[in-house]
């Protein structure tokens, strides 16, 4: 290296190469004046080519004069070399050549220092039928490689085209402009990339165009490419963006409404079921309820006192390996949400050909549970029946009743007792208000809240008391089935029904319930057999409890555990995402509600957490927590407080609050 001191030398330098003075040599580096008269130590693994001539040049600007001069013409003798040519003489005979046999081969006589570095510098820029090896010489490409190179740049060009025919198409999708100079592929190409993009951001591979045309444009950003689509009316400013993600099924495949068509036709032999049309048989639900799936008859005697809880029989019609069970497995439930409901059967078996309706004869499941005198359960019978419902109530209605009939008293005290043992064994159940959330066709939003009245408790006792009893009977028997539970709390927050601070202060210590295929204690409901058999029209898990059971009391083979834990694995992924999208949705749309009708509005709030002038709070009317940031005052946790909504982003979840 130490001959290279005092002379020109060819230098890459910041993806440039560049003619250089080298001054001096440290260890192995070179120390060296660049064009511009600035001095640095460059490694020797930058030289692309050492003159011959050693120059001893002292004074600084007889130096860059120099190098200006070189740099100038080494620029302008690199255009008048056609590699392509040489390297057609020399693909086949050699691997490798020195720069300055190449410039000879070119020029046909000894080339000067300027001539070899010109010829350089074209291969290097050129890239395609030479590559440096070392300092001064270079490896020839094969013809292979040389096909791959052009194959690769001809993508290139390609990939830069489509790119700037991005930049165009969103250019005018950003003023709204006129697209129809652009085909409908083109068109349906990049609305399918920005789509993609809001969704799963640059993760796949459709969106790596896309990106590259949003970076030119600066909107990077996912949020901005959704407000441009909204604009453009290519979605909606309420699009479910997380029901796309999940790719919930949002449509029943062709099989499955054939299968419907069928059962539609079917009618229903009663030979073999119990009649229970006699009863008085009643249901209890919402007034807005249309998939009727769980009703009710009390009988009683001196001795003993008979609850019938009768389920909608969907088990005897839905089968597994049917496209509707597939379909049913694949929803999981039923998802009921603001704006509207994707049923997890078709409409016309939900709300029509399964639905308990008034003064319709149906096939249901009926659970035969006798109480004796001291309303201690002595037997518990599943049986197959048909019913009549008699009565239609709702919550309401029951709510009045139980004021002043002794019937209803008398069968929410029977229900009532069941809850007070299930307490006594350690149930920990946290109940708040529900904020239900409804959006209407216009756009309207509507809160209503629903407190858990003894009419719904009333329903609820008994549905708990049925899906507990039937848990132990399948286990007793032997029937594959799935259970659900739930482990103990971390911490038992005591008086915590009196204080609504240290019932939000409960929830965060409660475990998440699951599912299995042996039972266990469920905590939030103090039992030891828990399952869900009592909503077989909205949930698939009732479905499968419900078919097993009926196999058993026919005789007939039912699943086998193998089958059990195959339906359990995939079960388990298609609740979770049914509760995540039923949740993300009602939070969307409680969000815009305060978007558009609480700017101004004095809220009450519970401090819940405070850390570094940042509290979490709990607006005590809606269900919903929301933070407050930069605040002078003392907040302590626990403490009831006015707030104003500052800031709301309900896409992305955002409730800002200021104190008022």
């Amino acid at each position: 290296m130490e001959i290279l001191k005092n002379r020109l030398v060819e230098l890459l330098y910041k993806e440039k190469i560049i003619t250089c003075y080298v001054k001096d040599i440290k260890e192995k580096r070179l120390h060296v004046i660049l064009p511009t008269g600035k001095e640095e130590l460059i490694s020797f693994s930058a030289t692309v080519y050492c003159g011959e001539k050693v120059l001893n040049l002292k004074d600084l600007n007889q130096i860059l004069t120099l190098l200006k001069e070189k740099n100038e013409r080494r620029e302008r003798l690199k255009e008048s070399f056609n590699l392509e040519e040489v390297w057609e003489v020399l693909v086949e005979e050699v691997s490798e050549i020195s720069a300055k046999e190449l410039t000879e081969l070119y020029l046909g006589r000894t080339p000067e220092e300027d001539e070899i570095a010109g010829l350089l510098r074209k291969s290097l820029e050129e890239r395609t039928y030479f590559k440096l090896k070392e300092p001064g010489r270079l490896e020839i490409l094969s013809k292979e490689e040389v096909e791959r190179i052009f194959l690769q740049r001809k993508r290139e060009l390609e990939r830069l085209a489509k790119i700037n025919e991005g930049e165009e198409f969103l250019k005018k999708l950003l003023k709204k402009e006129d697209l129809s100079n652009f085909s409908s592929e083109t068109q349906e190409f990049w609305i399918s990339g920005l789509k993609d993009y809001v969704l799963w951001g640059d993760v796949v591979p459709s969106t790596k165009l896309v990106k590259e045309v949003l970076k030119r444009l600066n909107l990077i950003e996912p949020f901005k490419v959704f407000e441009i689509l909204v604009k453009n009316q290519i979605w909606s400013e309420d699009e479910n963006l997380d029901l796309l993600r999940t790719k919930f099924p949002t449509q029943f495949s062709e099989k499955a409404l054939k299968e419907v068509e069928e059962l539609l036709k079917l009618e229903v032999d009663f030979k073999e079921r119990v009649d229970l049309t006699y009863l008085q048989t009643f249901t209890v639900d919402a007034e807005e309820t249309e998939d009727f799936d769980d009703a009710l008859s009390l009988e009683e005697t001196e001795k003993e006192i008979t609850l019938y809880v009768h389920i909608a029989e969907v088990a005897g019609f839905i089968k597994p390996d049917s496209a509707l069970w597939e379909s049913a497995l694949e929803r999981a439930s039923t998802l009921y949400l603001p704006d509207r409901i994707y049923p997890m059967l078709p409409f016309s078996l939900s709300n029509e050909k399964f639905s308990l309706k008034k003064g319709k004869k149906k096939p249901a499941f009926t659970f035969k549970i006798v109480f004796n005198p001291h309303l201690e359960v002595i037997s518990f019978e599943p049986m197959l029946s048909f019913i009549e419902v008699k009565q239609r109530f709702v919550y309401e209605r029951v709510d009045e009743l139980l004021k002043v009939d002794p019937f209803w008293q008398k069968l929410y005290r029977l229900l009532k007792i069941q809850d007070k043992k299930r307490e006594e064994k350690g149930a920990v159940f946290v109940s708040l208000p529900e904020i239900q959330v409804r959006v209407n066709e216009r756009g309207e939003i509507f809160l209503k809240r629903i407190e858990m009245t003894p009419a719904r408790e009333l329903i609820a006792s008994a549905m708990i008391l049925t899906n507990t009893l039937t848990a132990e009977f399948l286990y007793k028997n032997n029937i594959p089935a799935i259970y659900r539970s739930q482990p103990k709390p971390l911490e038992v927050i005591e008086g915590r029904e009196k204080s609504l601070y240290l019932k939000l202060l409960q929830l965060k210590y409660l475990a998440k319930s699951e599912i299995s295929m042996t039972p266990s204690f469920h905590s939030g409901l103090g039992v030891e057999y828990y399952t869900t058999i009592t909503s077989p029209i909205r949930r698939f898990l009732d479905l499968f409890v419900q078919y097993q059971l009926k196999c058993f009391l026919q005789g007939t083979s039912f699943l086998s555990e193998e089958d059990t834990l195959q339906i359990l694995a995939e079960l388990n992924n298609n609740w979770q995402r049914a509760v995540f999208l039923q949740n993300k949705r009602e939070k969307y749309f409680l969000l815009k509600y305060f978007q558009k009708y609480l700017k101004n509005e004095i809220l009450k709030a519970l401090v819940l957490e405070v850390q570094n002038k940042k509290a979490k709070v709990y607006l005590i009317d809606y269900n919903l927590s929301g933070e407050i940031i930069g605040f002078k005052d003392e907040l302590s946790p626990g403490e009831e407080i006015k707030v104003r909504v500052e800031k709301v982003q309900p896409h992305q979840e955002l409730l800002r609050l200021s104190l008022a």
